[in-house]
């Protein structure tokens, strides 16, 4: 849900437009703006405030906590003529909502995030798990510095300046491996994990077959793509709860 806050008729306006653009995503939020910042920004995936950006600024910073869980925060002009990525501009996908924002309104999006800024894809915004320097590897990509790429499993990506050697290094694997001092590990989703149960079998019990399973082989969880199992099982609860708490889906065959 994204929430929309405005102080001025001028922002009400704009705000309404927005409101009828994306019947069904969007909730107003009204009352003394600071309320409505706070609750909204409880309440939202994220948020389009039709204030100032420094007032928006003075509101959200006691909130923030995490760049990977705070809801991406833009604000519009009381012109209507910017939308501005403010906060969460990849991990609360703020970037990309006012690049939508500004399709709607006819504004300019501003989006300062130095990867989009440059046109080069963000590490953390690939669809795959990532772990390790994130920060330290993209200041080297955008310098320019040497970042070898280490493909262990063979996986589409977006053009990156890479190399086969550097002193940074972005590793491709679905291997349970810790990141080193400079390097970023991308988990692609390039496992399946075949699964059979007596009748009954307690989800904890098939969660434990799973991640042993993934131990012994030395591959991690997060490549995990999906669960399979045999048509007969397709509605066994441990299996089935299985896939829920491991966030992958439960794929069936026939026994042939």
């Amino acid at each position: 849900m994204i929430g929309l806050i405005s102080a001025t008729a001028a922002g009400a306006a704009a705000r309404d437009r927005l409101a009828a653009a994306w019947p069904g995503r969007t909730r107003v939020y009204g009352g003394p703006v600071g309320d409505a910042v706070r609750t909204a920004f409880a309440e939202c995936d994220r948020l389009v405030c039709f204030l100032a950006t420094g007032a928006v600024v003075r509101l959200v910073a006691p909130l923030l906590d995490d760049k990977r869980t705070d809801p991406g925060v833009v604000c519009v002009d009381e012109g209507g003529r910017f939308a501005v990525s403010l906060v969460g501009g990849h991990g609360g996908g703020a970037n990309e909502l006012a690049r939508a924002v500004g399709e709607v309104l006819g504004a300019e999006p501003v989006v300062t995030t130095a990867t989009d800024a440059v046109g080069l894809a963000g590490l953390d915004t690939l669809g795959l798990p990532v772990e390790g320097d994130v920060a330290g590897v993209s200041r080297a990509l955008l310098d320019g510095e040497p970042v070898a790429l280490r493909a262990e499993v063979a996986w589409p990506l977006p053009p990156l300046p890479v190399g086969a050697e550097g002193a940074y290094g972005i590793r491709v694997t679905d291997r349970t491996v810790e990141p080193s001092e400079g390097e970023v590990v991308l988990r692609p989703p390039s496992l399946v994990v075949g699964v059979g149960a007596s009748r009954g079998a307690p989800v904890e019990e098939v969660l434990g077959l799973v991640e042993d399973a993934l131990r012994e082989a030395g591959l991690s969880a997060a490549s995990v793509a999906e669960l399979a199992t045999v048509d007969a099982k397709a509605e066994e609860p441990g299996i089935v709860a299985a896939a829920g708490r491991l966030g992958v889906p439960l794929v069936t065959y026939p026994a042939g």
